[in-house]
């Protein structure tokens, strides 16, 4: 059993983690303003559809993301004290990954 006190000092942890993921990111919307010039160009002459555009934009940048999450979990999971083993580490990735995803898009 965790004591209230550690379990409010992890719950703290991890917002402050999710936190960063989403800031992390930010650097992506000004790359996206750079490109959304030549998006409303491209699809006011139909070269492509919305669909592709943003197909392609996610799986250029799950490589990234994965890594960066990756990267997160690995330091911070043991550091925060989080328990559950292999299968905890992996719904902690996953959802650090959905996180940074949110933050990109």
């Amino acid at each position: 059993m965790i004591p209230p006190r550690g379990a409010q000092g992890r719950l703290g942890c991890l917002a402050i983690s999710i936190s960063t993921g989403f800031f992390t990111c930010t650097t992506e919307t000004i790359e996206f303003i750079k490109e959304r010039f030549i998006f409303v160009r491209e699809t006011a002459y139909d070269a492509y559809r919305r669909s592709s555009y943003v197909l392609a934009r996610s799986f250029i940048s799950i490589p990234a993301l994965i890594v960066l999450s990756l990267s997160f979990c690995l330091i911070t999971f043991w550091a925060i004290g989080l328990s559950g083993g292999f299968s905890g580490f992996l719904f902690y990735f996953l959802a650090a990954c959905c996180t940074f995803w949110a933050g990109v898009k």
